[in-house]
């Protein structure tokens, strides 16, 4: 274990140059939150990331989950170097484009068209535009706990104990469009969807609240009830897609949505998303009626890395997805087998190769249960880790990637172990 202080030191003096003139010191909000001091980070590579002052922590952050291959994997920096040879060729049409669309509709099961974007909630406003389009509705059901990025059409219900706003400064007259259920309940979907609705969109997965599985037979109720009502079924996959599995959840599931939402691991790391669909559901898009519109869309920068992982992954899939679900797997045993022998309440659970740990709280099984969440406990099992030369997300969510290997794992663990000791203590 390296000494993380210098790290820390440097991290505090930064923030305090940095709330001079950046927005509560970082450019997205959670990042300013890390204790004991945000990590200044000066490189990536693998698994690890090395910041200013040279301290070297393992990574399960992956930047909030894109790094499926990890930092600066081999085939992603050879992709940005040939491209940035030919230019900046910004707001150009090129063959990226279509190769890349074609991989989508090779991959994953409802993709037919697709149309590229910089950012999930880019990606999951233009999938509701599409929506609205083809239905001639307006209306949209969502589910509490599923996040779908931070635009006030959809950041309603992102906790499950409040039907609000996410933030200040929402528009919520825009929740007069929104419907809100509790995700999981199939019922409570067939009592409230009408012809009025256009979409119902939903995390297959949800990953944001707590790593919890569908429950059993759900996504196959919302499928047919969706159907039977003539509404668009979207799957946000921003998480999930080319993480779960190849073909994402609805591969992994065995659901096809009508249009599907992608992004994080699909760019390995540089910022694009993707909305994909059934020829039937994105005609409004296709045909040109609906405008999408966006200088950086489709930036052959960000394509070509797509177009890299996406190879890189069908080509490694019969070994790739075992391998990072089995690491967070032997993560997650650890972890409960830990604080059952310091008797101390964990909720450790995984979907594929995302983690979600909750420290001094009973196990989670339900969107539900994540009210009852001790979160001040979970960020500081998170701050004793990162003490340890190990980073997670704050709030407790771990991402494990291609580029971790057997020592990363075993280092993890016995921080992880001395992490819950201090806790406790």
């Amino acid at each position: 274990m390296t000494n993380t202080k210098s790290a820390f030191d440097y991290g505090k003096t930064y923030r305090e140059r940095a709330l001079k003139t950046l927005g509560y010191g970082a450019s997205s909000t959670p990042r300013g939150n890390q204790k004991p001091a945000p990590i200044v980070t000066k490189q990536g590579r693998n698994a690890h990331i090395t910041d200013q002052t040279g301290v070297r922590f393992i990574d399960y952050a992956l930047g909030y989950g894109p790094l499926i291959l990890g930092h600066s994997p081999a085939c992603i920096m050879d992709a940005l170097t040939h491209e940035l040879s030919l230019g900046l060729r910004t707001a150009s049409i090129h063959e990226g484009e279509a190769e890349l669309a074609e991989l989508l509709c090779d991959t994953l099961p409802c993709a037919e068209i697709s149309a590229f974007v910089n950012s999930g909630s880019e990606a999951n406003h233009l999938a509701l535009r599409i929506a609205r389009a083809v239905t001639g509705r307006n209306q949209v059901i969502k589910f509490r706990g599923n996040y779908h990025g931070w635009l006030d059409s959809l950041s309603f219900g992102n906790d499950v104990s409040s039907d609000g706003p996410a933030t200040l400064g929402q528009d919520t007259s825009a929740a007069q469009s929104l419907t809100l259920l509790d995700w999981g309940d199939a019922k409570a979907l067939a009592d409230a969807i009408t012809t009025e609705h256009a979409a119902v969109i939903l995390e297959p997965a949800a990953i944001n609240g707590g790593c919890i599985a569908p429950p059993a037979g759900f996504l196959e109720e919302v499928r047919a009830i969706t159907k039977s009502h003539g509404v668009i079924l979207i799957f946000d996959e921003v998480i999930t897609g080319f993480r779960l599995s190849l073909g994402g959840a609805q591969q992994t599931y065995g659901v096809t949505p009508d249009i599907a939402v992608i992004g994080k691991a699909m760019g390995a790391g540089v910022p694009i998303s993707a909305v994909t669909g059934s020829a039937a559901a994105m005609e409004p898009l296709a045909t040109g009626r609906l405008l999408h519109r966006g200088t950086f869309n489709g930036n052959p920068l960000c394509v070509a890395a797509a177009i890299a992982c996406i190879k890189y992954l069908r080509n490694n899939k019969d070994w790739l997805y075992d391998q990072i679900d089995s690491m967070a797997e032997d993560l997650r045993s650890h972890l409960s087998q830990a604080a059952a022998e310091q008797g101390i309440a964990l909720s450790a659970s995984r979907v594929g190769s995302a983690l979600q740990v909750f420290v001094n709280t009973p196990q989670v099984q339900s969107l539900a249960d994540t009210a009852l969440v001790d979160r001040k406990a979970t960020a500081a099992f998170a701050e004793e880790l990162l003490i340890r030369n190990v980073q997670i997300i704050p709030r407790g969510l771990m991402y494990l990637s291609a580029a971790h290997n057997d020592a990363d794992i075993e280092e993890t663990k016995s921080a992880m172990t001395a992490a819950i000791s201090a806790v406790k203590s």
